[in-house]
């Protein structure tokens, strides 16, 4: 996200790079899961359709990717954005969200995985 500074220049707020995210990978927001759309270092954006439940505002995260026989759980998580996407049809019945999402404190091993992540499950910077 863009902002401007008192002189007028813009800067992106975000501290890490964003990277799109190879098809397949899924993200799972306790037990709501989602397809992950792009992430960093520091959160994730992902896409999940929204049935009766929707997640907590935190909450713990699973990262699983089959492709790469990847997975990475528990990761500490707060929602930081809730936005509604458009439907590929305008009479589809079915609610789809785009959610923002930041990573808490992550350990040692943690950060390790993502980072590996990142470098082999990405495509291009988002």
């Amino acid at each position: 996200m863009k902002q401007e500074d008192p002189a007028g220049v813009q800067s992106d707020r975000r501290s890490h790079k964003r990277f799109r995210v190879k098809e397949g990978a899924l993200a799972f927001l306790d037990t709501v899961p989602g397809t992950i759309v792009d992430i960093s270092e520091g959160g994730m954006a992902i896409h999940y359709v929204v049935f009766e439940r929707e997640p907590e505002r935190q909450f713990r995260l699973d990262i699983f990717f089959a492709a790469d026989d990847f997975y990475l759980a528990d990761i500490p998580s707060e929602l930081v954005s809730d936005v509604r996407s458009q439907p590929e049809s305008q009479f589809s019945a079915v609610r789809v969200k785009r959610l923002g999402i930041r990573f808490g404190e992550l350990d040692d091993e943690q950060k390790a995985r993502l980072k590996y992540f990142i470098l082999h499950n990405t495509v291009a910077e988002a």
